[in-house]
């Protein structure tokens, strides 16, 4: 890539722009799954009879946990804001993710993305990367709660 790259004002005009939300549903069978895929082994993960004399209503989405998009067939797929990116690779940079309120079978959360910053790098390799910072905020729909925020970062070059 050219080091002459700097950030475009289509890029400048993404940041902060919040994407369509995105609907994810938290399943027994996903909680189940994730858990698993992830070595807990905690009982209340697995069992609703131990997740309810537990205090719990049903089986707690664990840490980390907030569900899977749900996909409708006849529609295109919601993404970020974008723009046009003048790079062709991507690596995710990493995510973090801030737990607020516990999330539970049968809870449909709605996701809401926006890009917090773009930077364009020096890269060793490639010339220049751009890092970009978003964040997703993922309410509850039920109440209208938010359940919990990630940050992450993603590399292009």
């Amino acid at each position: 890539m050219s080091e002459e790259l700097e950030l475009t004002q289509d890029m400048k005009d993404a940041i902060d722009r919040e994407g369509d939300p995105v609907l994810y549903e938290v399943t027994t069978l996903g909680i189940r799954t994730f858990a698993r895929a992830v070595g807990y082994t905690n009982e209340v993960y697995y069992d609703e009879d131990v997740a309810k004399a537990g205090g719990h209503p049903t089986l707690p989405s664990p840490p980390g946990y907030l569900g899977m998009p749900i996909w409708d067939p006849n529609k295109a797929p919601s993404r970020q804001p974008t723009f046009n990116s003048p790079f062709t690779r991507n690596l995710n940079g990493g995510t973090q993710v801030q737990p607020i309120e516990q999330v539970y079978a049968g809870d449909i959360l709605s996701a809401v993305s926006r890009i917090t910053n773009l930077t364009m790098s020096p890269s060793r390799s490639f010339g220049k990367m751009l890092i970009r910072e978003s964040e997703t905020v993922y309410t509850r729909q039920s109440d209208g709660k938010v359940v919990a925020k990630t940050q992450g970062q993603g590399i292009s070059y």
